[in-house]
Protein backbone atom coordinates (compact mmCIF):
# COMPACT_ATOMS: atom_id res chain seq x y z
CA UNK A 1 0.00 0.00 0.00
CA UNK A 2 2.84 2.36 0.90
CA UNK A 3 4.64 1.56 -2.36
CA UNK A 4 1.52 2.35 -4.41
CA UNK A 5 1.16 5.68 -2.62
CA UNK A 6 4.80 6.59 -3.40
CA UNK A 7 4.23 5.79 -7.10
CA UNK A 8 1.18 8.09 -7.23
CA UNK A 9 3.07 10.93 -5.50
CA UNK A 10 6.02 10.54 -7.92
CA UNK A 11 3.66 10.58 -10.91
CA UNK A 12 1.91 13.74 -9.65
CA UNK A 13 5.28 15.48 -9.09
CA UNK A 14 6.44 14.46 -12.58
CA UNK A 15 3.27 15.83 -14.22
CA UNK A 16 3.58 19.07 -12.20
CA UNK A 17 7.18 19.52 -13.39
CA UNK A 18 6.16 19.00 -17.04
CA UNK A 19 3.34 21.55 -16.69
CA UNK A 20 5.70 24.05 -15.03
CA UNK A 21 8.31 23.64 -17.77
CA UNK A 22 5.68 24.18 -20.46
CA UNK A 23 4.47 27.36 -18.77
CA UNK A 24 8.03 28.66 -18.50
CA UNK A 25 8.80 27.79 -22.13
CA UNK A 26 5.98 30.07 -23.30
CA UNK A 27 7.89 33.14 -22.10
CA UNK A 28 11.43 31.82 -22.42
CA UNK A 29 12.88 30.85 -25.77
CA UNK A 30 16.30 29.68 -26.80
CA UNK A 31 17.99 27.88 -29.63
CA UNK A 32 21.34 26.16 -29.69
CA UNK A 33 22.92 26.90 -33.06
CA UNK A 34 26.15 25.02 -33.73
CA UNK A 35 26.52 26.19 -37.34
CA UNK A 36 29.48 28.33 -38.33
CA UNK A 37 28.34 31.95 -38.27
CA UNK A 38 25.19 31.07 -36.22
CA UNK A 39 23.07 31.35 -39.36
CA UNK A 40 20.02 29.44 -38.07
CA UNK A 41 19.38 31.54 -34.94
CA UNK A 42 18.27 35.17 -34.93
CA UNK A 43 21.06 37.71 -34.67
CA UNK A 44 21.28 40.11 -31.76
CA UNK A 45 20.10 42.93 -34.04
CA UNK A 46 16.95 41.06 -35.05
CA UNK A 47 16.13 40.26 -31.43
CA UNK A 48 16.52 43.91 -30.46
CA UNK A 49 14.30 44.98 -33.38
CA UNK A 50 11.30 42.99 -32.06
CA UNK A 51 12.03 43.52 -28.35
CA UNK A 52 11.79 47.28 -28.86
CA UNK A 53 8.33 47.16 -30.44
CA UNK A 54 6.03 49.71 -28.79
CA UNK A 55 2.82 48.35 -30.27
CA UNK A 56 1.52 45.15 -31.81
CA UNK A 57 3.03 44.15 -35.15
CA UNK A 58 0.90 41.80 -37.26
CA UNK A 59 2.53 39.76 -40.03
CA UNK A 60 0.27 38.13 -42.60
CA UNK A 61 1.98 35.37 -44.54
CA UNK A 62 0.19 34.80 -47.85
CA UNK A 63 1.37 31.31 -48.83
CA UNK A 64 -0.25 28.78 -51.12
CA UNK A 65 -0.48 25.22 -49.83
CA UNK A 66 0.18 23.61 -53.21
CA UNK A 67 3.68 25.00 -53.76
CA UNK A 68 5.92 23.34 -56.38
CA UNK A 69 8.42 20.81 -55.05
CA UNK A 70 11.43 23.14 -55.13
CA UNK A 71 9.58 25.59 -52.87
CA UNK A 72 8.05 23.03 -50.54
CA UNK A 73 10.37 23.91 -47.65
CA UNK A 74 9.98 27.67 -48.08
CA UNK A 75 6.75 27.87 -46.10
CA UNK A 76 8.22 25.84 -43.22
CA UNK A 77 11.38 27.96 -43.16
CA UNK A 78 9.35 31.19 -43.08
CA UNK A 79 7.14 29.83 -40.30
CA UNK A 80 10.15 28.79 -38.20
CA UNK A 81 11.71 32.22 -38.64
CA UNK A 82 8.52 34.08 -37.73
CA UNK A 83 8.11 31.85 -34.67
CA UNK A 84 11.51 33.00 -33.44
CA UNK A 85 10.64 36.65 -33.98
CA UNK A 86 7.38 36.10 -32.10
CA UNK A 87 9.15 34.40 -29.17
CA UNK A 88 11.56 37.31 -28.71
CA UNK A 89 8.88 40.02 -29.11
CA UNK A 90 7.25 39.36 -25.69
CA UNK A 91 3.86 39.01 -27.35
CA UNK A 92 4.12 42.14 -29.50
CA UNK A 93 4.50 40.29 -32.82
CA UNK A 94 1.76 38.01 -34.12
CA UNK A 95 1.63 36.18 -37.42
CA UNK A 96 -0.86 34.13 -39.39
CA UNK A 97 -0.68 32.10 -42.60
CA UNK A 98 -3.31 32.72 -45.24
CA UNK A 99 -3.90 30.75 -48.44
CA UNK A 100 -5.90 32.96 -50.83
CA UNK A 101 -6.60 29.90 -53.04
CA UNK A 102 -9.98 30.47 -54.76
CA UNK A 103 -11.37 33.02 -52.31
CA UNK A 104 -11.70 36.33 -54.15
CA UNK A 105 -11.85 38.36 -50.92
CA UNK A 106 -8.50 37.00 -49.77
CA UNK A 107 -6.96 37.58 -53.20
CA UNK A 108 -8.14 41.19 -53.11
CA UNK A 109 -6.73 41.57 -49.60
CA UNK A 110 -3.36 40.18 -50.73
CA UNK A 111 -3.22 42.58 -53.69
CA UNK A 112 -4.10 45.48 -51.41
CA UNK A 113 -1.07 44.50 -49.32
CA UNK A 114 1.12 44.43 -52.48
CA UNK A 115 1.28 40.62 -52.53
CA UNK A 116 0.67 39.33 -56.05
CA UNK A 117 0.55 35.75 -57.33
CA UNK A 118 3.59 34.37 -59.16
CA UNK A 119 3.13 32.08 -62.15
CA UNK A 120 5.22 28.92 -62.01
CA UNK A 121 5.47 25.96 -64.34
CA UNK A 122 5.01 22.59 -62.65
CA UNK A 123 4.77 19.00 -63.86
CA UNK A 124 1.43 17.47 -62.91
CA UNK A 125 -0.21 14.37 -64.36
CA UNK A 126 2.78 13.94 -66.69
CA UNK A 127 2.34 17.35 -68.28
CA UNK A 128 3.44 20.94 -67.74
CA UNK A 129 0.96 23.25 -66.10
CA UNK A 130 1.11 26.90 -65.09
CA UNK A 131 0.14 27.43 -61.47
CA UNK A 132 -0.35 30.72 -59.62
CA UNK A 133 1.08 30.68 -56.11
CA UNK A 134 1.43 33.19 -53.28
CA UNK A 135 4.66 33.49 -51.28
CA UNK A 136 4.75 36.91 -49.62
CA UNK A 137 4.62 38.69 -46.27
CA UNK A 138 2.62 41.77 -45.28
CA UNK A 139 3.49 43.78 -42.15
CA UNK A 140 0.96 46.00 -40.32
CA UNK A 141 1.98 48.40 -37.56
CA UNK A 142 0.18 51.46 -36.22
CA UNK A 143 -1.77 51.99 -39.43
CA UNK A 144 1.26 51.55 -41.70
CA UNK A 145 1.91 48.67 -44.07
CA UNK A 146 5.02 47.20 -45.68
CA UNK A 147 5.48 44.02 -47.68
CA UNK A 148 7.93 41.45 -48.98
CA UNK A 149 6.03 40.58 -52.18
CA UNK A 150 7.78 37.32 -53.11
CA UNK A 151 10.03 34.95 -51.17
CA UNK A 152 11.53 32.57 -53.71
CA UNK A 153 14.81 32.10 -51.87
CA UNK A 154 15.09 31.98 -48.09
CA UNK A 155 18.69 33.12 -48.27
CA UNK A 156 18.74 36.56 -46.68
CA UNK A 157 15.24 36.09 -45.26
CA UNK A 158 16.20 37.36 -41.81
CA UNK A 159 17.74 40.48 -43.35
CA UNK A 160 14.59 41.21 -45.36
CA UNK A 161 12.29 40.71 -42.35
CA UNK A 162 14.40 42.76 -39.92
CA UNK A 163 14.90 45.54 -42.49
CA UNK A 164 11.13 45.69 -43.02
CA UNK A 165 10.46 45.76 -39.27
CA UNK A 166 12.95 48.60 -38.82
CA UNK A 167 11.40 50.45 -41.73
CA UNK A 168 7.79 50.18 -40.59
CA UNK A 169 8.50 50.95 -36.92
CA UNK A 170 10.83 53.91 -37.52
CA UNK A 171 9.55 57.47 -37.58
CA UNK A 172 11.13 57.69 -41.03
CA UNK A 173 13.92 56.24 -43.10
CA UNK A 174 17.41 57.61 -42.67
CA UNK A 175 18.40 60.09 -45.37
CA UNK A 176 21.17 59.57 -47.90
CA UNK A 177 22.16 62.09 -50.60
CA UNK A 178 23.54 61.24 -54.03
CA UNK A 179 25.73 63.50 -56.18
CA UNK A 180 26.52 63.04 -59.84
CA UNK A 181 27.19 65.39 -62.72
CA UNK A 182 25.56 62.96 -65.17
CA UNK A 183 22.33 64.27 -66.64
CA UNK A 184 19.25 62.09 -67.05
CA UNK A 185 18.36 61.42 -70.73
CA UNK A 186 15.63 63.71 -72.12
CA UNK A 187 12.12 62.30 -72.51
CA UNK A 188 10.94 62.36 -76.13
CA UNK A 189 7.19 63.13 -76.39
CA UNK A 190 5.16 60.25 -77.78
CA UNK A 191 7.80 57.64 -76.93
CA UNK A 192 7.88 55.34 -73.89
CA UNK A 193 10.23 56.29 -71.07
CA UNK A 194 13.60 54.62 -71.53
CA UNK A 195 15.76 53.93 -68.52
CA UNK A 196 19.21 55.09 -69.61
CA UNK A 197 20.16 56.19 -66.12
CA UNK A 198 23.79 55.28 -65.44
CA UNK A 199 22.98 54.78 -61.77
CA UNK A 200 19.59 53.03 -61.92
CA UNK A 201 20.76 49.97 -59.96
CA UNK A 202 22.42 52.14 -57.32
CA UNK A 203 19.30 54.22 -56.79
CA UNK A 204 17.03 51.19 -56.60
CA UNK A 205 19.36 49.40 -54.16
CA UNK A 206 19.72 52.34 -51.78
CA UNK A 207 16.07 53.43 -52.00
CA UNK A 208 14.94 50.08 -50.58
CA UNK A 209 16.53 50.96 -47.23
CA UNK A 210 16.97 54.75 -47.19
CA UNK A 211 15.31 57.97 -48.25
CA UNK A 212 17.51 58.84 -51.23
CA UNK A 213 17.69 62.37 -52.61
CA UNK A 214 19.82 63.78 -55.41
CA UNK A 215 21.90 66.91 -55.03
CA UNK A 216 24.01 69.04 -57.32
CA UNK A 217 25.80 70.55 -54.29
CA UNK A 218 24.78 74.05 -55.37
CA UNK A 219 22.88 74.28 -52.10
CA UNK A 220 23.63 73.11 -48.59
CA UNK A 221 22.85 69.44 -48.04
CA UNK A 222 19.78 69.25 -45.75
CA UNK A 223 20.29 68.58 -42.06
CA UNK A 224 19.62 65.03 -41.00
CA UNK A 225 21.34 63.53 -44.04
CA UNK A 226 23.51 60.70 -42.75
CA UNK A 227 25.73 60.10 -45.76
CA UNK A 228 26.58 61.39 -49.23
CA UNK A 229 27.39 59.14 -52.19
CA UNK A 230 29.76 61.01 -54.52
CA UNK A 231 29.61 59.34 -57.93
CA UNK A 232 32.70 60.85 -59.51
CA UNK A 233 33.57 63.81 -61.74
CA UNK A 234 35.98 64.44 -64.61
CA UNK A 235 36.33 68.22 -64.18
CA UNK A 236 36.50 70.83 -61.43
CA UNK A 237 33.59 71.71 -59.18
CA UNK A 238 32.24 75.20 -58.74
CA UNK A 239 33.57 76.81 -55.56
CA UNK A 240 30.06 76.74 -54.08
CA UNK A 241 29.83 73.00 -54.74
CA UNK A 242 33.22 72.44 -53.17
CA UNK A 243 32.19 74.49 -50.12
CA UNK A 244 28.93 72.57 -49.58
CA UNK A 245 30.79 69.27 -49.95
CA UNK A 246 33.40 70.35 -47.41
CA UNK A 247 30.88 71.70 -44.92
CA UNK A 248 28.74 68.59 -45.07
CA UNK A 249 31.77 66.67 -43.82
CA UNK A 250 32.58 69.32 -41.23
CA UNK A 251 29.03 69.12 -39.82
CA UNK A 252 29.41 65.41 -39.15
CA UNK A 253 28.15 63.94 -42.41
CA UNK A 254 29.99 60.97 -43.88
CA UNK A 255 31.01 60.66 -47.53
CA UNK A 256 31.40 57.68 -49.85
CA UNK A 257 33.59 58.61 -52.84
CA UNK A 258 33.74 56.68 -56.11
CA UNK A 259 36.30 58.79 -57.95
CA UNK A 260 38.75 58.18 -60.80
CA UNK A 261 42.14 59.90 -60.89
CA UNK A 262 42.71 59.14 -64.57
CA UNK A 263 40.16 59.29 -67.38
CA UNK A 264 40.59 56.25 -69.63
CA UNK A 265 39.02 55.76 -73.06
CA UNK A 266 39.24 52.07 -73.86
CA UNK A 267 37.82 52.53 -77.36
CA UNK A 268 40.59 54.91 -78.42
CA UNK A 269 43.22 53.35 -76.12
CA UNK A 270 43.87 56.73 -74.52
CA UNK A 271 44.26 57.90 -70.90
CA UNK A 272 44.73 61.35 -69.36
CA UNK A 273 44.88 62.65 -65.76
CA UNK A 274 41.71 64.26 -64.46
CA UNK A 275 42.36 67.89 -63.55
CA UNK A 276 40.01 68.90 -60.77
CA UNK A 277 40.00 71.07 -57.67
CA UNK A 278 38.41 68.10 -55.89
CA UNK A 279 41.87 66.57 -55.51
CA UNK A 280 43.13 69.76 -53.82
CA UNK A 281 40.33 69.41 -51.28
CA UNK A 282 41.09 65.74 -50.71
CA UNK A 283 44.82 66.37 -50.33
CA UNK A 284 44.10 69.03 -47.70
CA UNK A 285 42.39 66.30 -45.67
CA UNK A 286 45.20 63.79 -46.18
CA UNK A 287 43.63 61.71 -48.99
CA UNK A 288 46.04 61.36 -51.89
CA UNK A 289 45.37 59.37 -55.06
CA UNK A 290 48.26 58.52 -57.39
CA UNK A 291 48.20 59.79 -60.96
CA UNK A 292 48.45 56.25 -62.22
CA UNK A 293 46.49 53.18 -63.22
CA UNK A 294 46.73 49.83 -61.47
CA UNK A 295 47.49 46.72 -63.53
CA UNK A 296 46.76 43.27 -62.14
CA UNK A 297 47.35 39.76 -63.48
CA UNK A 298 44.07 38.76 -61.77
CA UNK A 299 41.87 40.67 -64.17
CA UNK A 300 38.81 40.72 -66.37
CA UNK A 301 38.68 40.25 -70.10
CA UNK A 302 37.80 42.32 -73.15
CA UNK A 303 36.73 41.01 -76.55
CA UNK A 304 38.80 41.81 -79.61
CA UNK A 305 38.07 40.90 -83.20
CA UNK A 306 40.48 38.59 -85.02
CA UNK A 307 40.43 37.46 -88.62
CA UNK A 308 40.02 33.69 -88.94
CA UNK A 309 39.77 32.73 -92.60
CA UNK A 310 36.81 34.58 -94.09
CA UNK A 311 35.35 35.43 -90.68
CA UNK A 312 36.06 37.94 -87.96
CA UNK A 313 35.68 36.33 -84.54
CA UNK A 314 35.45 37.88 -81.08
CA UNK A 315 38.25 36.59 -78.86
CA UNK A 316 38.39 37.24 -75.09
CA UNK A 317 41.75 38.63 -73.92
CA UNK A 318 42.92 39.33 -70.36
CA UNK A 319 43.12 43.08 -69.77
CA UNK A 320 45.10 44.04 -66.64
CA UNK A 321 43.37 47.40 -66.21
CA UNK A 322 40.23 45.54 -65.07
CA UNK A 323 41.39 44.20 -61.67
CA UNK A 324 39.30 41.49 -60.04
CA UNK A 325 39.36 42.07 -56.28
CA UNK A 326 39.64 39.02 -54.02
CA UNK A 327 41.96 40.48 -51.38
CA UNK A 328 39.69 42.14 -48.80
CA UNK A 329 40.04 43.08 -45.15
CA UNK A 330 38.60 40.04 -43.35
CA UNK A 331 38.46 42.03 -40.09
CA UNK A 332 36.06 44.64 -41.49
CA UNK A 333 32.34 43.85 -41.69
CA UNK A 334 31.89 45.87 -44.89
CA UNK A 335 33.91 43.49 -47.05
CA UNK A 336 34.72 40.36 -45.04
CA UNK A 337 32.03 38.24 -46.72
CA UNK A 338 32.38 39.61 -50.26
CA UNK A 339 34.14 37.16 -52.54
CA UNK A 340 34.60 39.08 -55.79
CA UNK A 341 34.46 42.72 -56.89
CA UNK A 342 35.33 44.19 -60.27
CA UNK A 343 37.19 47.45 -60.82
CA UNK A 344 37.73 49.37 -64.05
CA UNK A 345 40.76 51.64 -64.46
CA UNK A 346 41.43 52.11 -60.76
CA UNK A 347 44.30 54.15 -59.27
CA UNK A 348 46.43 53.49 -56.20
CA UNK A 349 45.54 55.18 -52.92
CA UNK A 350 48.68 56.69 -51.39
CA UNK A 351 48.73 55.62 -47.73
CA UNK A 352 52.04 57.34 -46.89
CA UNK A 353 50.64 60.90 -46.72
CA UNK A 354 47.48 60.78 -44.65
CA UNK A 355 48.28 63.73 -42.32
CA UNK A 356 46.40 63.10 -39.05
CA UNK A 357 43.98 60.59 -40.52
CA UNK A 358 43.82 56.88 -39.83
CA UNK A 359 43.54 54.63 -42.86
CA UNK A 360 41.97 51.17 -42.87
CA UNK A 361 42.31 49.24 -46.14
CA UNK A 362 39.21 47.50 -47.44
CA UNK A 363 40.27 46.14 -50.81
CA UNK A 364 43.55 45.52 -52.56
CA UNK A 365 44.64 44.07 -55.87
CA UNK A 366 46.54 40.78 -56.01
CA UNK A 367 50.26 40.49 -55.27
CA UNK A 368 50.86 40.28 -59.05
CA UNK A 369 50.15 43.97 -59.60
CA UNK A 370 51.98 47.00 -60.91
CA UNK A 371 51.39 50.63 -61.93
CA UNK A 372 51.25 52.57 -65.18
CA UNK A 373 52.10 56.10 -64.09
CA UNK A 374 51.85 59.58 -65.60
CA UNK A 375 53.13 60.70 -68.07
CA UNK A 376 53.37 57.22 -69.64
CA UNK A 377 49.69 56.28 -69.33
CA UNK A 378 49.74 53.63 -72.03
CA UNK A 379 46.62 51.47 -71.88
CA UNK A 380 47.12 49.72 -75.21
CA UNK A 381 45.99 46.12 -75.33
CA UNK A 382 48.60 44.72 -77.72
CA UNK A 383 51.44 44.90 -75.18
CA UNK A 384 49.65 42.41 -72.92
CA UNK A 385 48.42 39.92 -75.52
CA UNK A 386 49.82 36.39 -75.26
CA UNK A 387 51.93 37.42 -72.26
CA UNK A 388 52.35 35.85 -68.82
CA UNK A 389 50.94 38.70 -66.72
CA UNK A 390 52.06 37.10 -63.45
CA UNK A 391 55.66 37.46 -64.57
CA UNK A 392 55.14 41.03 -65.80
CA UNK A 393 53.55 42.39 -62.60
CA UNK A 394 55.62 41.81 -59.46
CA UNK A 395 55.20 45.06 -57.47
CA UNK A 396 52.82 43.64 -54.86
CA UNK A 397 49.23 44.45 -53.89
CA UNK A 398 47.88 47.99 -54.35
CA UNK A 399 45.31 49.77 -52.19
CA UNK A 400 42.26 50.75 -54.22
CA UNK A 401 39.61 51.22 -51.50
CA UNK A 402 39.59 52.06 -47.80
CA UNK A 403 38.28 54.14 -44.90
CA UNK A 404 39.81 57.40 -43.66
CA UNK A 405 38.85 58.40 -40.12
CA UNK A 406 39.98 61.05 -37.67
CA UNK A 407 40.41 64.82 -37.73
CA UNK A 408 39.41 66.52 -40.99
CA UNK A 409 40.41 70.22 -41.24
CA UNK A 410 38.14 72.33 -43.42
CA UNK A 411 39.45 73.26 -46.85
CA UNK A 412 37.90 76.69 -46.20
CA UNK A 413 39.37 77.16 -42.70
CA UNK A 414 40.52 80.74 -42.10
CA UNK A 415 39.11 81.82 -45.46
CA UNK A 416 37.84 85.37 -45.10
CA UNK A 417 35.31 84.88 -47.88
CA UNK A 418 33.65 82.12 -45.82
CA UNK A 419 33.72 83.40 -42.24
CA UNK A 420 30.89 81.06 -41.17
CA UNK A 421 32.70 77.93 -42.31
CA UNK A 422 33.07 75.23 -39.67
CA UNK A 423 36.80 74.83 -39.15
CA UNK A 424 37.14 71.07 -38.62
CA UNK A 425 35.49 67.75 -37.90
CA UNK A 426 37.41 65.99 -35.12
CA UNK A 427 35.90 62.59 -35.87
CA UNK A 428 34.99 62.31 -39.54
CA UNK A 429 34.58 59.33 -41.86
CA UNK A 430 35.35 59.14 -45.55
CA UNK A 431 35.21 55.90 -47.51
CA UNK A 432 37.13 56.17 -50.78
CA UNK A 433 37.11 53.86 -53.83
CA UNK A 434 39.40 54.94 -56.68
CA UNK A 435 37.01 53.92 -59.46
CA UNK A 436 33.88 55.78 -60.55
CA UNK A 437 32.84 52.96 -62.92
CA UNK A 438 32.44 50.68 -59.87
CA UNK A 439 28.75 51.62 -59.53
CA UNK A 440 27.72 52.45 -63.13
CA UNK A 441 25.32 50.57 -65.34
CA UNK A 442 27.07 48.56 -68.02
CA UNK A 443 30.15 48.41 -65.81
CA UNK A 444 30.56 47.57 -62.12
CA UNK A 445 26.86 47.80 -61.22
CA UNK A 446 26.29 44.44 -62.86
CA UNK A 447 28.63 42.69 -60.42
CA UNK A 448 26.77 41.46 -57.30
CA UNK A 449 29.83 41.98 -55.08
CA UNK A 450 30.04 45.65 -56.11
CA UNK A 451 26.42 46.29 -55.13
CA UNK A 452 26.84 44.41 -51.87
CA UNK A 453 29.85 46.60 -51.09
CA UNK A 454 27.82 49.73 -51.91
CA UNK A 455 25.00 48.79 -49.56
CA UNK A 456 27.37 47.70 -46.78
CA UNK A 457 29.34 50.94 -47.12
CA UNK A 458 26.19 53.09 -46.88
CA UNK A 459 24.97 51.07 -43.89
CA UNK A 460 28.33 51.66 -42.20
CA UNK A 461 28.35 55.40 -42.86
CA UNK A 462 24.69 55.73 -41.80
CA UNK A 463 25.41 53.86 -38.53
CA UNK A 464 23.35 50.84 -39.58
CA UNK A 465 26.05 48.25 -38.93
CA UNK A 466 23.40 45.87 -37.60
CA UNK A 467 22.03 45.41 -41.12
CA UNK A 468 25.51 44.48 -42.38
CA UNK A 469 25.79 41.85 -39.66
CA UNK A 470 22.50 40.24 -40.66
CA UNK A 471 23.13 40.43 -44.40
CA UNK A 472 26.50 38.74 -44.05
CA UNK A 473 25.15 35.76 -42.06
CA UNK A 474 25.09 33.20 -44.84
CA UNK A 475 25.97 29.53 -45.17
CA UNK A 476 29.73 29.28 -45.45
CA UNK A 477 30.79 27.06 -48.31
CA UNK A 478 33.60 24.73 -47.26
CA UNK A 479 34.50 22.50 -50.21
CA UNK A 480 36.85 19.53 -49.89
CA UNK A 481 40.47 20.38 -50.55
CA UNK A 482 41.72 19.43 -53.97
CA UNK A 483 44.27 16.57 -53.87
CA UNK A 484 46.64 15.13 -56.46
CA UNK A 485 45.75 12.23 -58.74
CA UNK A 486 48.24 10.03 -56.88
CA UNK A 487 46.56 10.79 -53.56
CA UNK A 488 43.14 10.08 -55.09
CA UNK A 489 44.39 6.66 -56.32
CA UNK A 490 45.84 5.86 -52.88
CA UNK A 491 42.56 6.72 -51.17
CA UNK A 492 40.61 4.62 -53.68
CA UNK A 493 42.77 1.49 -53.06
CA UNK A 494 42.67 2.13 -49.33
CA UNK A 495 38.85 2.11 -49.46
CA UNK A 496 38.93 -1.17 -51.41
CA UNK A 497 41.59 -3.05 -49.41
CA UNK A 498 41.21 -1.71 -45.85
CA UNK A 499 37.74 -3.26 -45.17
CA UNK A 500 38.97 -6.67 -46.45
CA UNK A 501 42.12 -6.45 -44.34
CA UNK A 502 40.16 -5.54 -41.22
CA UNK A 503 37.74 -8.43 -41.85
CA UNK A 504 40.62 -10.90 -42.24
CA UNK A 505 42.30 -9.54 -39.10
CA UNK A 506 39.05 -9.87 -37.16
CA UNK A 507 38.72 -13.51 -38.36
CA UNK A 508 42.28 -14.36 -37.29
CA UNK A 509 41.80 -12.82 -33.84
CA UNK A 510 38.45 -14.56 -33.45
CA UNK A 511 40.00 -17.88 -34.51
CA UNK A 512 42.86 -17.49 -32.02
CA UNK A 513 40.39 -16.68 -29.26
CA UNK A 514 38.38 -19.79 -30.11
CA UNK A 515 41.55 -21.95 -29.99
CA UNK A 516 42.40 -20.57 -26.53
CA UNK A 517 38.87 -21.28 -25.33
CA UNK A 518 38.99 -24.87 -26.57
CA UNK A 519 42.41 -25.39 -25.03
CA UNK A 520 41.16 -24.05 -21.67
CA UNK A 521 38.09 -26.33 -21.75
CA UNK A 522 40.30 -29.32 -22.66
CA UNK A 523 42.60 -28.67 -19.72
CA UNK A 524 39.60 -28.59 -17.33
CA UNK A 525 38.56 -32.16 -18.24
CA UNK A 526 42.04 -33.75 -18.34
Amino acid sequence: MMQKKNIIISAVIFVAIIIFLNLVSVSLFGRLDLSKGKIFALSKSSKEAVRSLEDRLVVKAYFSKNLPGEYADTRRTVQDKLSEYQAYSHGKLRYEFIDPADEEDLKAEAQKNQIFPASMRVVENDKFEVREVYMGLAFHYQGKSESIPLIQNTRGLEYDITKTIKKITAAGLKKVAFFTTAEAPPQIPGYPQQNNDSYATLKQTISESYELSETKLMEEIPDGTEALIFAGIDDSLAVEQLYNLDQFLMKGGNILFFQDRVFADIQNQKADPIKSNLFDLLESYGINIGVNLVTDANCGQVNIQRQQGFFRMNTPVNYPFLPIINDVNKDNMIVKNIDIMQMIFASEIDTTRTNELNYEPLMRTSKNSSLVSFPQLDIGLEQYMNKNLKVMFLDGAKNVGGIFTGRFPSYFANNQEYPEAIQENPDGKVLFVSDSEFIKEGAGAGVPGNMEFLLNAVDFLASEEALIEIRSREVIYKPLKEISNGAKKAVRWLNILLPSFLLILFGILRYQKELRRRKFIGELYE
